[in-house]
């Protein structure tokens, strides 16, 4: 049974809301909330940022099942949510949006830009997202994340790793623990 567009909106709204409350749906935002439980891993060995062979293409999308079952768990019902500038000048990502406009916001930055919000309802399964979790490694598509519609953990992968927001902190010190050799070295975890 799928959902119209404006039941999808009304769904999204609805259920960002109760575990986000005034949020905005962007990793770097949400990342920048100290008061969110909050993790990041490296998509590759060494802190390298872009993958470039189908060698290291295969470590980002093994990387990123991993997390994203972690967090999301496996045929989970999720939100996709991409984010694109309101007025893109020039268009920057070459992967076009899919899912339905929900919402417009500023950023958070001093000049605070326009952000458009797309979500769609998909199903995280294994292997179904590699193009676009590629195409986030490659920075050839702008933010996008999946939030849990259960539990409203968040996978937001970016181009050189993976954030994720847990549902508390006891959930972060699992996944350190499980995924030690993925972390930053540095003081902030970045």
């Amino acid at each position: 049974m799928s959902m119209s567009d404006s039941e999808a909106i009304e769904a999204f709204a609805r259920e960002w809301a109760a575990f986000y409350a005034d949020r905005k749906p962007m990793g770097w935002m949400l990342r920048q909330d100290k008061s969110l439980p909050w993790i990041r891993f490296h998509s590759l060995p060494g802190s390298k940022r872009y993958p470039e062979d189908h060698n290291e293409e295969a470590i980002v999308l093994q990387r990123a099942r991993v997390l994203g079952k972690a967090i999301l768990g496996g045929n989970a019902d999720c939100w996709q949510v991409q984010c694109r500038p309101k007025e893109p000048n020039p268009p920057y990502w070459s992967v076009p949006v899919t899912g339905v406009e929900s919402s417009t916001f500023a950023d958070d930055e001093e000049d605070g830009g326009l952000w458009t919000a797309y979500v769609s309802s998909i199903t995280w399964r294994r292997n179904e997202l590699d193009a676009t979790l590629l195409a986030i490694a490659d920075d050839r598509s702008g933010p996008t994340l999946w939030v849990s519609r259960k539990a409203g953990k968040i996978f937001a992968p970016y181009d050189g790793g993976f954030d994720l927001f847990p549902a508390s902190m006891h959930e972060v010190a699992r996944l350190k623990a499980d995924h030690e050799d993925w972390l930053s070295s540095h003081p902030d975890g970045l």
